[in-house]
């Protein structure tokens, strides 16, 4: 995302990560893994309005990963991932039984950056499961509704499973378990 040193959203979660991927193109790399934001694609919610007060950030971080999607819909030998963690915290990392994965864009919560480095990592060892798609990652104790993961979040709520379910999610005791399942994305 845009920094203080500088850079601003558009230079660098548009037009940066449109660069980094054709880069990526010309050089034959076989996976290309994005770390973007939940709830990018839903500018009515509490945390798309706050987080896009800082310069459009959402508004960029969507139109970049719409243009990778495009600029990989014509490459048959390499591939993406994007991963959309919810709310970044700095705890230890909790491990892949602890997260859940979610596509479609409406349930969030809170992930350690340890663990969201780890699934990026471990994307690029199952392409075959992982290559061309887009998802959604959270403590899966802290998984909600978008709507309500905003103050959730900031006060550090647990969440009941129960209490919202999309049919989407996906966990498991292995990286492959977790990501056995995930849609690819639409061409």
């Amino acid at each position: 995302s845009a920094s203080k040193q500088g850079g601003t959203p558009a230079q660098v979660d548009n037009d940066g990560l449109v660069n980094c991927a054709k880069a990526c193109i010309k050089a034959k790399v076989p996976h290309l893994v994005i770390v973007s934001s939940g709830s990018v694609t839903k500018p009515d919610s509490p945390v798309y309005k706050f987080l896009n007060l800082f310069g459009g950030i959402m508004d960029e971080k969507i139109k970049g990963e719409d243009a990778v999607r495009d600029l990989y819909s014509k490459q048959q030998e390499l591939t993406y991932t994007v991963v959309r963690p919810g709310g970044l915290t700095e705890d230890p990392m909790r491990g892949v039984s602890a997260v859940e994965l979610n596509q479609g864009d409406t349930k969030s919560g809170r992930i350690s950056r340890y663990d969201v480095a780890s699934l990026c990592v471990e994307a690029t060892f199952y392409p075959e499961l992982t290559g061309k798609t887009t998802f959604e990652c959270y403590d899966a104790d802290t998984g909600k509704a978008l709507e309500s993961v905003g103050f959730s979040n900031i006060l550090k709520q647990k969440a009941d499973p129960a209490e919202f379910v999309t049919g989407k999610e996906r966990r498991g005791d292995s990286y492959e378990a977790l990501f056995r399942g995930l849609e690819k994305d639409m061409a």
